[in-house]
């Protein structure tokens, strides 16, 4: 990857040494740096669900405090005004304490570097530039997500100075003409270290294109987009936002994909008697995360039974078109206040019978693999239909320093949600400290309640 992108640098800055884009540009390309770094230190304190499947954390020790350092350093090459280098790498240290009842506490310190984003990006002519390399490419006018990106999967529910996106490596060629149309292609190359989205998903490489017109006074603009990946179906989707008066506007954005790749919770043939629950088995030293998950099966009552289930991917292949779409209000105040709703649809996701059989599942396969199909489905979300809130006021008091942003996400489907709530302030030239808080409501097996009641962070970001 790095000689890769050493190679096309070196093209690159030949290119622009050979072409210059007009007269008046120098023959030799100038070089130009542009360096920042961040560093952020935060603690985290986490108030895990005590339920069934966990029962006072004993199960699946989730850490109830964390320490977080992070070092984001930020460098960017220009060559000459054709092409350029961004580099941006991360190191991550945390330190994190769990216990249970009657348990001793256990903690466990980890340290860990990675790249977010390093690419080339070199401006061929006017209208056409071409990147390559381990990018974090967005589009869409939703806060909460882009059901018509498939290559991103990525939720902004829980956006604050800790949040970040890994790039993926792609192979990208924009297009315009004039400033009212243009056109995206993407290839993803190459897998990353990243944790796959979906349980046991296999990389393979994908492409997607995306054209959009924008009109002549940028408050009005419509995309649509086609995409596959190999092994799935392909997909096509839409995204679009209008002006309806000043400050208020209405968007939408969605995709539609035959069948799904999701795991399901299916009942088995067979019934057995008893309860369902999880018990931790022994865990291998050093890695309690990674425990046996043993299923409990009890009666509590002559001939109580119930059911047997499991995970299955039970759409695959299937003739039915499913879409996954985000519908939106949004209100900018002259002041710089920013309000929006937003509603969810999502077919592919599950009902509330589905719902309510999935801990089932989990408890009836007892294994990491069912732990993992439990967390990670393959679905943005497991309701099919959820609404959120936002509003963001910027600049208030003292001198215009204080930030705060709160959202709320509510599941239609088992009316379980999700309270999130930010604040940063301005405390010097270079230190902003930040402070942000998760609350849960729902019972104790639904989507936004089943891990954590809540949970609270406090940190300080250093700039230079």
């Amino acid at each position: 990857m790095l000689g890769a992108v050493a190679l096309l640098l070196a093209s690159v800055t030949r290119a622009a040494a050979q072409e210059p884009l007009s007269p008046d540009e120098p023959a030799g390309p100038s070089l130009a740096w542009r360096t920042s770094l961040e560093w952020i230190t935060a603690v985290r304190g986490i108030d895990p669900a005590d339920t069934p499947l966990n029962p006072g954390n004993a199960t699946f020790r989730i850490p109830q405090l964390v320490g977080i350092t992070e070092v984001r350093p930020n460098v960017r090459l220009e060559v000459g005004s054709r092409a350029q280098l961004v580099f941006r790498p991360r190191w991550r240290g945390t330190v994190e304490s769990s216990w249970v009842a009657d348990a001793d506490r256990r903690d466990r310190a980890e340290g860990a570097a990675d790249v977010t984003e390093l690419y080339v990006n070199w401006r061929v002519t006017d209208t056409v530039a071409v990147a390559y390399g381990l990018q974090n490419f967005q589009w869409g006018p939703a806060e909460l997500l882009s059901p018509s990106n498939r290559i991103f999967h990525e939720v902004g529910l829980f956006r604050d100075p800790l949040y970040y996106v890994r790039g993926r490596h792609l192979a990208r060629v924009n297009v315009s003409a004039g400033k009212q149309w243009s056109l995206v292609a993407l290839a993803e190359v190459g897998a990353t270290s990243e944790e796959a989205f979906r349980a046991a998903e296999h990389f393979e490489r994908a492409g997607q294109v995306k054209a959009e017109f924008t009109t002549s006074s940028g408050s009005n603009y419509l995309g649509v987009t086609v995409g596959g990946r190999k092994h799935e179906t392909p997909w096509f989707g839409e995204y679009a936002s209008a002006t309806l008066a000043a400050g208020l506007s209405i968007y939408i954005d969605a995709s539609h994909q035959s069948g799904s790749l999701a795991w399901y919770p299916v009942v088995e043939q067979g019934v057995g008697p008893g309860t369902w629950g999880l018990e931790a088995g022994p865990a291998e030293a050093g890695h309690h995360e990674d425990r046996a998950l043993t299923a409990i099966s009890r009666s509590p009552e002559p001939g109580a039974r119930s059911p047997n289930a499991r995970f299955a991917q039970i759409d695959v292949g299937s003739d039915r078109l499913r879409t996954f779409a985000i519908g939106g209000l949004r209100y900018a105040f002259v002041n710089g206040i920013d309000a929006r709703v937003e509603y969810l649809y999502q077919d592919a996701g599950y009902d509330r019978t589905q719902l309510g059989l999935a801990p089932v599942a989990l408890a009836s396969q007892g294994t990491r693999e069912a732990v993992d199909q439990w967390l990670k489905p393959g679905l943005e979300f497991l309701g099919r239909r959820l609404a959120l809130a936002s509003i963001r006021v910027p600049d208030l008091p003292p001198a215009k320093r204080l930030d705060l942003q709160a959202r709320y996400l509510v599941s239609l489907t088992d009316d379980s949600g999700v309270v999130f709530a930010t604040t940063s302030i301005e405390a010097g030239d270079a230190l902003v400290l930040f402070a942000s808080a998760t609350a849960t409501h729902g019972s104790v097996t639904a989507e936004f309640s089943r891990l954590a009641r809540a949970s609270v962070v406090g940190g300080a970001v250093w700039s230079w």
